[in-house]
């Protein structure tokens, strides 16, 4: 029966339903190992007769960080800014190098590039230039108001109220731009992600308000 196998699954009158069949029946096991929390899949599969085969795969995450190789794609990005290229050049130039992305989108477009640039600190309409705040002690998870606001989509008074009412945890700094001060506001995604939430669910309590 084994010795079978090869010619029937080459033979011109298999179908692709009869592969999957036979695939299924000579299949025993197989191991998936996750990389940690990363986009990296070992898929293991254990077929009748105690072959072994291994295969690499990717997964979606959700977030940036959780691909294996998400600093080098922020230095990349860094680099091709610097180098004074457009966000759509930047788009395309990680698209023909390979970089991909943390979701089920394969190719990255002008939109995800400017939320890379901007977890950089750095000005989308500026390339080449400083961050859009220089502030040599601000930490990699820590945002000015102005910032936050373009990354939540949401206007900047709303980020301030936010600081004053404590909600945020924030420090204010020196910068010599600013003499009153600069705030840092310290949000990693998973604080990003709630933050997101809360404007979403504020913006459907305004749109529906209750009827008394």
């Amino acid at each position: 029966m084994a010795e079978d196998v090869p010619a029937l699954w080459d033979a011109p009158t298999t179908t692709t339903a009869d592969r999957q069949a036979i695939a299924r029946l000579m299949l025993d096991h197989v191991v998936i190992t996750v990389n940690g929390e990363s986009e990296m899949v070992a898929v293991e599969c254990h077929w009748a007769g105690g072959t072994q085969t291994r295969h690499d795969l990717r997964r979606p995450v959700a977030r940036l960080t959780q691909l294996s190789d998400h600093g080098a794609l922020l230095e990349r990005v860094r680099a091709l800014h610097e180098e004074g290229h457009k966000i759509a050049v930047i788009a395309t130039t990680l698209n023909a190098e390979g970089w991909l992305s943390p979701r089920r989108r394969a190719t990255y477009n002008a939109s995800m590039v400017r939320d890379l640039l901007q977890r950089l600190g750095l000005s989308p309409a500026d390339p080449g230039r400083s961050p859009l705040v220089e502030i040599p002690d601000r930490l990699p998870d820590e945002w000015t108001v102005g910032m936050l606001a373009v990354r939540l989509g949401m206007p900047p008074i709303t980020i301030h109220r936010w600081v004053r009412s404590g909600m945020l945890t924030a420090r204010k700094v020196p910068c010599h731009t600013q003499p009153q001060g600069v705030w840092l506001i310290q949000a990693n995604e998973i604080e990003i992600e709630r933050l997101r939430e809360r404007r979403q669910h504020a913006t459907r309590a305004s749109s529906n308000p209750k009827r008394v």
